[in-house]
């Protein structure tokens, strides 16, 4: 669980990096915990940092991602140049 807003911004640094480096959301080598990631990511795609992916949750509240060709946004290349 984040503590603060710098560790959720650092979390979803973390994925868009990877991103850019040609990683897929699924396979992305990270020290967060699974529902940390999870929400990171969700945010990602919530705020526009992502495109080509979305998600849908579960009953159980847990998200699940879909898409092709998901690749860094200009919202989310702007997002990770002011960090």
């Amino acid at each position: 669980m984040f503590k603060s807003t710098k560790e959720f911004d650092s979390a979803i640094k973390e994925i868009l990096v990877a991103i850019c480096n040609g990683e897929r959301i699924n396979s992305i080598k990270t020290t967060l915990q699974y529902d940390d990631f999870n929400e990171a990511l969700v945010e990602c795609v919530d705020r526009k940092y992502l495109s080509g992916a979305s998600y849908q949750r579960a009953e159980d509240g847990t998200p699940h991602f879909q898409g092709e060709n998901i690749r860094v946004s200009y919202s989310g290349l702007s997002f990770l140049e002011s960090k």
